[in-house]
C-alpha cells in the first residue's frame, strides 16, 4: 500500500454547495511544488481535486467514497517515522453538532453525517503515516448553503491537541477564508506557497508558522478582503524547530536539493490608489515579505495557538489591553456575514474617489 509523502484535496464545482473558484487550484500549486521541488513522484503526493486522474489504482476524483477510500489505503500502509507528512484541503467545511466536517465533491447540506468526513476520521487515518509527524492545512470556506450554527473548526483544534497532530487553519475560527483572481489561489495558499519558496529545504513549523502570520494579513489587505489572520496549533513543542519538508522515495541527498525558487510578483507586488501593481522592495527585517509593513492592529498582534497542554488551550496574546477572548478557542474582533470569493472585487474605495470629485 502506498505510504504518501502528502496529500492534497481541492473542490471548486460542489453538487450541491455553492461553487468555489480556487480550491483545485489551490491542491495542484501545493502538489506541484513538492513534485518539482522535493522530486517527489505524483504518486507520492497524492492529488484529489475535481479533474485530477487516477494515478495508479487510486480514483481520485474528491467524492466522499473515493477520499474514504484513500484513508483507508492510509490505514492500511507501513508507517513511517522519519519524514514530516502534509495534507492539504481546500474546500467546504461545517460543523454540525459540534462535530467539524470536511465536504467532500458529494457533500449534502441535508444530510451532513452521512455526506461529510469527520475530522477525527481523518486525524485517526494521517495519524497512521508517520506518527506525530503530521502537518494538517485546512482552507475551509463556510459556504452560504450550509446550517448556520458553531463556527467550524472548534473540534478540529481540540482533536489536533489530543491526538498530537500540528495544525494551520487558514483563519481564525470567527473569520472567512478568502480568494482572490489577482493571485489565482487563495490567500492562504499564496501565503503558503511564498514561504516554501523563501525557506526551502529549511522550513520548520516555527518559522512557516511566523510567515503566515505576517504574511497572510498582509495579503488581505492588499487584494482588499477582510484581515485573514491564520490560526496555529503545534501542540509538541520540541517540533517547532524540525524541517518539515516531504521526502518520498525519489527524494534527491540532502546536498542535492534544487536550489529555492522566488517568485517576485508574489513577494513584491501592492496595489496603488488607481488599482495598477506597484512594485515595492521587501520589507526589512523578514525577507521574502513584501510590499509596505501594514501596520495594522491585526498584523502587531496576531493570534496563534501554540501551547503543549490542551487543558489550558489559549491563544497567544501579548496586549493585555485587547479584548477579552473565549478560553476555548482562538479568536479575534471580527464581522462579516458572508464569506467572500474573488469574484467579489472590493470597489467602495474607486466609488469614494468618484464622489469625492463630483463625478
Amino acid at each position: 500500500m502506498a505510504n504518501y509523502a502528502g496529500i492534497a484535496i481541492g473542490i471548486n464545482h460542489y453538487q450541491f454547495l455553492q461553487p468555489l473558484n480556487y480550491g483545485q487550484a489551490d491542491a495542484q500549486r501545493l502538489q506541484g511544488f513538492f513534485v518539482d521541488q522535493a522530486h517527489l513522484q505524483p504518486s507520492e503526493f497524492l492529488l484529489l481535486t475535481d479533474t485530477s486522474p487516477p494515478i495508479d489504482d487510486v480514483l481520485t476524483y474528491p467524492n466522499r467514497e473515493n477520499i474514504l477510500r484513500c484513508l483507508d489505503r492510509i490505514r492500511q500502509s507501513p508507517a513511517s517515522r522519519e519524514s514530516w507528512r502534509w495534507f492539504l484541503f481546500s474546500g467546504c467545511g461545517v460543523s454540525w453538532d459540534n462535530v467539524d466536517y470536511l465536504m467532500p465533491i458529494d457533500g449534502n447540506p441535508d444530510d451532513i453525517p452521512g455526506t461529510g468526513i469527520p475530522i477525527e476520521c481523518l486525524f485517526s487515518s494521517l495519524k497512521t503515516m508517520g506518527s506525530n509527524k503530521i502537518l494538517v492545512l485546512l482552507d475551509i470556506n463556510r459556504s452560504p448553503g450550509m446550517p448556520s450554527g458553531e463556527p467550524v473548526g472548534a473540534e478540529t483544534v481540540e482533536l489536533a491537541y489530543q491526538m498530537g497532530i500540528s495544525l494551520i487553519l487558514s483563519s481564525q475560527l470567527n473569520q472567512f477564508s478568502h480568494e482572490a483572481s489577482a493571485l489565482g489561489n487563495g490567500l492562504f495558499t499564496s501565503a503558503l506557497l511564498e514561504a516554501l519558496r523563501y525557506y526551502h529545504t529549511d522550513i520548520t513549523l516555527e518559522n512557516l508558522e511566523e510567515y503566515l502570520r505576517e504574511r497572510l494579513p498582509e495579503l488581505s489587505q492588499h487584494h482588499w478582503r477582510p484581515v485573514q489572520i491564520p490560526l496555529t496549533v503545534i501542540p509538541l513543542q520540541e517540533y517547532r524547530q524540525q524541517h518539515i519538508w516531504p521526502e518520498g522515495a525519489s527524494s534527491p541527498p540532502e546536498n542535492q536539493w534544487a536550489d529555492p525558487i522566488t517568485d517576485s510578483k508574489a513577494t513584491k507586488v501592492v496595489f496603488s490608489e488607481d488599482g495598477n501593481n506597484l512594485e515595492v522592495p521587501p520589507k526589512a527585517g523578514f525577507p521574502g515579505l513584501g510590499g509596505a509593513h501594514l501596520e495594522s492592529e491585526f498584523t502587531k498582534k496576531p493570534l496563534s495557538v501554540v501551547t503543549q497542554n490542551p487543558n489550558s488551550y489559549s491563544p497567544t496574546n501579548t496586549d493585555s489591553s485587547n479584548q477579552t477572548l473565549s478560553d476555548s478557542v482562538a479568536l479575534v474582533s471580527y464581522s462579516d456575514s458572508q464569506p467572500q470569493t474573488d469574484t467579489e472585487e472590493l470597489s467602495s474605495w474607486r466609488e469614494w474617489l468618484f464622489w469625492g470629485s463630483g463625478i
